[in-house]
């Protein structure tokens, strides 16, 4: 997400009944770890550790099971590459120096803020406990109009197909007036597939989600969803893997927030 995006995520009015940041259930803490190149130490546009890492130091999160997801929107592809230890170091060590600098770690000497190195702006790193990733590329869905993005209407289910497997889904806002009107907060959506339903709570405030990538990103036959979640001053992403979700409620498999101040 560009800090553009952040500066109009954060001037946007938000309705007095609504808190400032808006986030998944407490109670279905998402399993992964979903970061991004980009501001992390405090200041408009940042991002936000995870929250199983919250009170844990930048230099010992995890380093080991990352992969690197890359979308190519002219192909309407994602590109996955498996990293080593060493590999996530290096490539993370921008993230972690900014994390450890906010926190007041000792010995880490870095300005801030930090811009993206070159190359890294499209990168998504994604750990799943338990998920080892295969090298290649797979193929997103291409929608009707002619990308990989969509911001679906609310309440209105779409049928596709990925392969010969048909799925559907709907997105809804979660939270209404009496006479049924949306608030305009929180993003609930629901997936269904070989006659399962799959429900989340993908938080916000319910104005805007955008599918950025919908295809088959761990290669179990099934839908993967990458979405962008607007909030008030505040943004989010969520993925949804399939092969982690089970029928009924979920949280999202990883989730990444930025606040615009």
């Amino acid at each position: 997400m560009t800090l553009a995006r952040f500066l109009r995520l954060a001037t946007a009015a938000a309705p007095a009944v609504l808190a400032t940041m808006a986030t998944p259930a407490a109670d279905l803490q998402p399993p992964g770890a979903l970061l991004h190149q980009g501001e992390w130490g405090g200041d408009i546009g940042t991002y936000h550790p995870p929250d199983a890492w919250q009170n844990l130091p930048a230099q010992r999160w995890p380093m080991d099971g990352w992969g690197v997801l890359v979308i190519d929107p002219a192909r309407a592809t994602l590109t996955i590459t498996p990293l080593s230890v060493a590999a996530a170091q290096r490539r993370l060590k921008p993230i972690v120096d900014q994390v450890a600098v906010a926190a007041g770690a000792q010995g880490v000497d870095v300005e801030l803020p930090h811009s993206p190195p070159a190359g890294t702006e499209n990168d998504w790193y994604l750990r799943v406990p338990g998920l080892v990733w295969r090298a290649g590329t797979v193929p997103l869905h291409r929608f009707k109009n002619g990308t990989a993005e969509l911001a679906p209407e609310f309440d209105r289910r779409i049928q596709l197909t990925l392969g010969d497997r048909p799925f559907a889904f709907t997105l809804q806002n979660g939270h209404r007036t009496a006479d049924g009107r949306p608030y305009g907060a929180g993003v609930q959506f629901r997936l269904e597939v070989d006659g399962q339903r799959y429900d989340y709570d993908l938080g916000g405030y319910g104005w805007e989600a955008r599918i950025l990538a919908l295809g088959d990103f761990d290669r179990d036959g099934k839908p993967d969803f990458l979405f962008d979640i607007a909030g008030s001053n505040s943004g989010h992403h969520a993925v949804l893997l399939s092969s982690v979700a089970r029928p009924g409620r979920n949280p999202p498999t990883a989730y990444l927030t930025a606040t615009g101040c």
